[in-house]
């Protein structure tokens, strides 16, 4: 057996995952394109604070698809529900551009902590291949959804740099989950 596996046999209520496998690309493909955007947050903050709002959107359906495409993962409907939270606070931030940074941090961090409860709630139930990545990435939605709750003041600049940071590590949670896939689907 390889490592990402080690000797884990698939229980009965994980067939979906092996299922999955066969489409472990969507995760790498997914996971590309948010660290993609989240580089791009972090490094061109002047254009980002011109657009946040709908880089802001676009983070958050990247995102919700993301949690909507590896519902399988969890036990329950914890991913769909997240993944639809995430799509929710997207549209609402391209329906209301003019929105403020206050309201916009607060509707980031709400999103951001239920999506990241869900995360935690799905790794630790379930403790799949790449759960560790999947605890992190929630653990790590909870903290920035934390943060732009303390902080609703806080400058366009530093909300920008938050969710590019988070939609990194989200994104390299995502490529290292479809390349554990991969590696299932070759052992199959």
């Amino acid at each position: 057996m390889t490592e990402a596996t080690g000797d884990f046999l698939w229980p009965e209520e994980r067939a979906g995952l092996r299922r999955a496998s066969s489409r472990w690309w969507a995760f790498l493909a997914l996971g590309v394109a948010s660290a993609v955007v989240g580089v791009i947050l972090m490094l061109d903050l002047v254009a980002a604070a011109r657009t946040l709002a709908l880089l802001v959107a676009l983070g958050l359906v990247l995102t919700g698809l993301g949690e909507l495409v590896s519902a399988g993962r969890y036990r329950s409907t914890l991913g769909i529900v997240a993944g639809a939270v995430l799509l929710v606070g997207g549209v609402l931030a391209v329906l209301w551009p003019g929105i403020t940074l206050w309201v916009l941090a607060v509707v980031v961090g709400i999103d951001l902590i239920i999506a990241g409860v869900a995360r935690i709630m799905g790794a630790l139930s379930l403790r799949v291949e790449g759960w560790g990545w999947l605890l992190f990435g929630g653990v790590l939605s909870v903290a920035i959804g934390l943060a732009a709750l303390v902080w609703p003041d806080a400058t366009v600049l530093v909300l920008g740099l938050l969710l590019g940071i988070r939609m990194l590590l989200f994104g390299i949670a995502e490529i290292m989950f479809g390349l554990a896939l991969h590696e299932v689907r070759n052992e199959v």
